[in-house]
């Protein structure tokens, strides 16, 4: 007799690189093996893997249990990578061949901690694996093994199997981030998601769990709604009161109140966020109006200032000039001395350039002693001195490059859709990932992006439910307004996107480490070795940037 037990249906399951998005309708062994990968002493790697299964299942889906064994383990997370609905990939007839997909359907993104995953005939299913390496871990080869296999209730029993990724600690400790990076931080949209009032105790809590993981995704600056920011808002309409700064108007004479600035400062803290972003003081897409602010005049709280308000409005100019005296010496006295920054507006065009130098003049000899960053593409704009800190576009960020510009940022939203990096849903991991490289070639010191939980349609009209829809009801390409996901107790679902862009931040990291062992030219040649890199240009392959992490993590090693 046989000892061999027939199983009626089979178990596939491979490692893969963390460059992989894995489409329900793929097959797990199309997918490369992902077999070697290194990691400096203080590093977060990623890995991924996919499932599937082949033949009859009983109700036809049943529960793997995963397993890893590895003296790694325990700095290893474990997440589910699962798909959301994409009606808009991109902008119509705006692409490139740099996507997954360009049709709607459901994609990979949202990132859930498991430690099972529920398989099903005909879908494939793919994992995500974060670690943690301690600063402090011996160097040397680990090897891991992650094994699935059908839970023990499950009536209908497969074979367990395992794949086995070897992970080489290397004895170099990766330095600490010095980038900047900021995604807007919404808080009515939190208000309105949770439907919870505003800067009430539940709201903090929520407010800081989300903080908690932008500071875990490598977010470190953080936008400060002295007022309600005068963001995606339609002219004429408000969002809700977000407003940090007290304002008490009696016979002429301002009086404003910080307690909830304060208690802001000490949560930003506490959370380890670094830099504060103060909200613009002007409203969004020309400067031509005062953002809303809500204010105490002779004991009635009413609007202060809003689109009636011009922006060069005598009275509203004396305001900002007795309150930001006020809020910068508060803001050094809560602890960002020297650490936070100003807007004027967000996205100036050419026709709004006499709009935007009248606000910025009204106010920068008080506000000048700091940086005052927008987002603009106009290299005009920085070259007459207009904006001394200027954020450009990707697509436009060459330009800026080129002419040597200090302390230069950059920013993507909405666009670009083709050519360049972004972090839509639908576009291929390494398009989201190159970012770091791309920056650390260029200089950049700094990144912006608009939507880090923005859960409402274009203009802020409606809110919206973001599992479902992902593009805004068709207002950006699916993933735009936010890279994570609000969870029911309050706290924030990270996003396959947020994890590629910490591995760009992670990148750039090693590569100042690199640069500090062998030299900026010989980082600069193993960045170029397919040809120079800039924004408009990088190779259109995952190897690639696996390839060059793995040298640039060999080179941050001393030789002795």
């Amino acid at each position: 007799m046989s000892d061999t037990i027939a199983y009626p249906f089979t178990l596939n399951f491979r490692l893969t690189s963390p460059l992989t998005k894995v489409l329900p309708n793929d097959i797990a062994r199309n997918f490369p093996v992902y077999e070697r990968a290194t990691a400096l002493r203080g590093d977060r790697v990623y890995f991924g893997g996919v499932a599937d299964i082949i033949g009859h299942v009983k109700a036809n889906s049943f529960r793997a249990m995963i397993h890893v064994d590895s003296e790694l383990a325990p700095y290893l997370t474990v997440y589910a990578v699962e798909n959301v609905p994409v009606r808009m990939a991109h902008y119509y007839r705006y692409c490139d061949g740099d996507y997954v997909g360009h049709t709607p359907g459901l994609y990979p993104d949202l990132l859930r901690k498991t430690d099972s995953v529920f398989l099903n005939q005909g879908l494939a299913q793919q994992l995500y694996f974060e670690l943690n390496v301690p600063k402090r871990f011996p160097a040397g080869k680990y090897p891991v093994t992650v094994t699935l296999s059908p839970a023990q209730n499950h009536p209908t029993h497969a074979a367990p199997v395992s794949a086995t990724l070897e992970i080489e600690v290397l004895a170099a400790t990766i330095p600490t981030q010095d980038f900047t990076y900021t995604r807007w931080f919404h808080y009515d949209s939190l208000a309105a998601y949770y439907n919870v009032p505003v800067f009430s105790k539940r709201h903090w809590e929520i407010v800081e769990n989300f903080v908690k993981m932008a500071v875990k995704n490598g977010i470190n600056a953080l936008l400060t709604p002295i007022f309600t920011p005068p963001l995606d808002t339609e002219v004429g309409s408000e969002r809700l009161t977000v407003q940090l700064v007290d304002v008490l108007l009696e016979k002429g004479t301002y009086v404003f109140g910080f307690d909830k600035l304060k208690r802001f400062c000490k949560m930003a803290k506490r959370c380890g966020i670094k830099v504060l972003e103060i909200a613009h003081l002007f409203t969004q897409w020309g400067a031509e109006h005062a953002p809303k602010v809500m204010a105490t005049v002779d004991g009635e709280y009413k609007r202060l200032f809003g689109w009636e308000t011009d922006a060069t409005d005598p009275e509203y100019v004396r305001f900002l000039r007795t309150m930001l005296p006020a809020l910068k010496e508060k803001l050094d006295e809560y602890g960002y001395r020297d650490h936070y920054f100003f807007h004027i507006s967000d996205e100036p065009s050419e026709k709004h350039l006499e709009n935007y130098k009248a606000a910025r003049d009204s106010v920068i000899d008080i506000i000048g002693d700091h940086p005052v960053r927008d987002a603009l593409s106009h290299y005009e704009f920085y070259e007459q001195g207009i904006v001394s800190a200027p954020i450009p576009g990707v697509n436009k960020a060459d330009e800026f490059v080129a002419h040597n510009v200090p302390d230069l940022w950059t920013y993507y939203a909405c666009y670009p859709v083709h050519t360049y990096t972004n972090d839509f849903i639908a576009m291929n991991a390494h398009r989201t990932r190159v970012i770091g490289t791309q920056m650390y070639r260029a200089g950049i010191v700094g990144f912006l992006h608009w939507g880090y939980n923005f859960y409402f349609n274009r203009l802020s009209r409606n809110l919206i439910n973001p599992y479902l829809t992902t593009d805004g009801e068709g207002s950006w390409p699916a993933g735009d307004p936010f890279s994570v996901y609000p969870a029911n107790d309050g706290t924030a679902i990270p996003s396959l996107r947020a994890a590629l862009f910490e591995q760009a931040l992670f990148d750039m990291r090693a590569m100042r480490l690199a640069e500090a062992v062998s030299g900026k030219e010989a980082v600069t040649q193993e960045i170029d070795r397919y040809g120079k890199l800039d924004f408009a240009h990088y190779p259109k392959t995952p190897d690639y940037l696996i390839e060059l992490r793995e040298r640039i993590n060999r080179m941050c090693v001393k030789q002795k």
